[in-house]
Formats: C-alpha cells, structure tokens, sequence
C-alpha cells in the first residue's frame, strides 16, 4: 500500500483546483495535515493553477501529507519536462510526491490553446510510452528512447527523485484501455466513473455499484500476474453529512434525471450519516479492496469526520 496506512485501513485525499491566495492554500494544506489526510492532490488545467508549483508551496508548508497530481494531462508536457518537474518536487517535499497521470480529455481545453486532440486510443497510446519513459528516467540512469510518440537519446533527469523509480505514479480513468494500461503499470488505480465523449464532455459509465464492481475486476484480471498489486482508489463526486439521507438523495436524483435507488447504492456518492458514510467505505474496502478515496475539497470538512471516526488518520 502506497503511504503510511496500516493495513485494511484506507486512505483519504484531499483534490483542491487551486487557490485565489498563498495564505488560503498554506492554510487548507495545514488543516489538511492535520485533520489526517493522506494526500493532498491538484488538477491540472489550462485555465487553472499551475499544479506542481502549487505542490511546492504546499510541500514548503506541511511535513508529512503526500503531495499528488489528480490527474496530470500527459498531452500538455513532454515526458522530460515532466519527468524535471516531478523530480524536482519529490526532491523538495523530502520524497512525497504521488504522481497522477491521465491520458486528457478536456476538448474545449485543447482548441482553446491549438492542441490536437487525438483518439483515445492514440492519447492511451502516447500516456504508456511516458509511463516507460518516466520509470526509466526516475532511476537516474541515461535513457534511449525510440518509441512512436517518444525519442531520447541519452537524456536523464536532474535531480534524481529519492522515490527513484518507485516513485508512486496513480493512473486514473474508466475506459478499458486506459484501466488495463493502470492495471499493469500503475501503484495506484483511479476509478472515476466517468468517460469522455467525442466532445470531451465526461459522461457517466460504470457509476454504479455493479459498473464499479465490473471496472475493479477489469483491474484485477489485468493485474494478476503483478508481484504487487496496485492500491485501489475511488474519486467521490460528492461526500455529505446529513441526517435526512433520503432527501438529498432525492434533490439529486431530480437534478440528474435517475431514480432514488441509484443515488443511494452509487458508490461515488457517500451520504448519510457520518456512521451510513463509515459503513459505505468500510464495504467499498472489504469487498472490493478499495484503500483509497479522495473526497473534492468542498466536501473535504465533512470527509474529516469521516476519518475521524475511522480512526484512519495518516500519522
């Protein structure tokens, strides 16, 4: 298991888009160490800060919580550029970086900025050959690439990561390419719940809990034959404390067109009491070994209570 949990515990993070001031970030990344997150992660888009100087300033100010990308669109950087800028963040946060890649999806993103969009199966294709790259960079030896997306000749990275080549990339998604390239590849497992459409739109697919049991065993074929398998995790769209579960349940289902039952048993959606919340995550991780879950910071308040009555706090 990536971190420090203990076993059968699971780990929380914390996904922010970024913040109006240094002040409001230093002081969510305080609280979020100290309210026993494991990671505290940042997107990355065109139109939002950039991600791993956000991580500085967060590595700057905090000791122990793990610094992440959730996730880092592969089409915007080339593999070296990258693989500079993790480095250098795994060297300055002491080793704390969780490197979260994606293969990119945000259509309006790329025409906005001139960027060919290309197939999925193109833009998996291209995220495989950095994976590779990125393994053979972090162990600090000269690297030769002749890959069809991907050339180097002798290139290596400054200053090697201490995470080295086992520094914990999370390869996030839903589609089957892009899970059976994690399955095999990545430390950590992110199910999303949601695909893109050919307009770059993110439309749910596998949200429910039998779509989610289907991914995770796609994970586990794919991942069989791994000496160490990865970390699982699960992005909530929405944590909520409440004692009316019905009711919000209900607002929502109105508002996204389905029907009670299926907000209800949607495991990407925790709501209820903190005890209803304990009990959905505890049977997210007993019967489909999910250790890891990562709450949008606006629910992230209630998440601590969560964590709280876990007693699954990241020392």
């Amino acid at each position: 298991m990536t971190g420090d949990a203990a076993p059968g515990a699971i780990r929380f993070g914390i996904s922010a888009p970024g913040f109006d001031s240094l002040e409001a970030l230093v002081a969510r990344a305080r609280w979020a160490e100290r309210a026993g997150f494991s990671t505290f992660s940042v997107s990355d888009h065109l139109n939002a800060p950039s991600p791993f100087v956000t991580l500085q300033a967060i590595a700057g100010v905090t000791e122990r919580i793990r610094l992440g990308t959730l996730v880092i669109n592969n089409d915007l950087r080339h593999p070296v550029v990258l693989a500079q800028d993790a480095a250098t963040v795994d060297r300055l946060s002491g080793g704390r970086l969780e490197l979260g890649l994606g293969a990119g999806w945000a259509l309006a993103e790329y025409r906005r900025a001139g960027i060919a969009y290309d197939a999925p199966s193109v833009r998996i294709e291209r995220l495989a050959e950095t994976v590779g790259v990125l393994r053979a960079l972090f162990s600090g030896e000269p690297v030769s690439v002749r890959g069809r997306h991907v050339q180097l000749d002798g290139h290596f990275v400054v200053p090697r990561p201490p995470q080295a080549e086992r520094l914990p990339l999370l390869i996030g998604g839903n589609g089957d390419r892009l899970l059976r390239l994690a399955a095999e590849e990545a430390d950590i497992v992110g199910f999303t719940g949601f695909s893109p459409d050919r307009q770059g739109h993110n439309v749910r697919s596998h949200f429910s809990r039998a779509g989610l049991t289907d991914r995770v065993a796609l994970v586990q074929r794919c991942s069989a034959d791994r000496a160490v398998r990865p970390e699982r995790n699960i992005l909530l769209q929405q944590l909520t404390i409440t004692e009316d579960r019905e009711y919000l349940a209900e607002a929502i289902a109105r508002r996204h067109g389905t029907t009670l039952v299926d907000v209800l048993t949607c495991p990407f959606l925790a709501l209820g009491t903190i005890e209803d919340i304990c009990l959905q995550l505890t049977r997210l991780r007993d019967d489909l070994a999910i250790t890891s879950v990562t709450v949008f910071n606006p629910h992230a308040d209630d998440a601590a209570k969560v964590i709280a009555a876990l007693g699954t706090a990241a020392p």
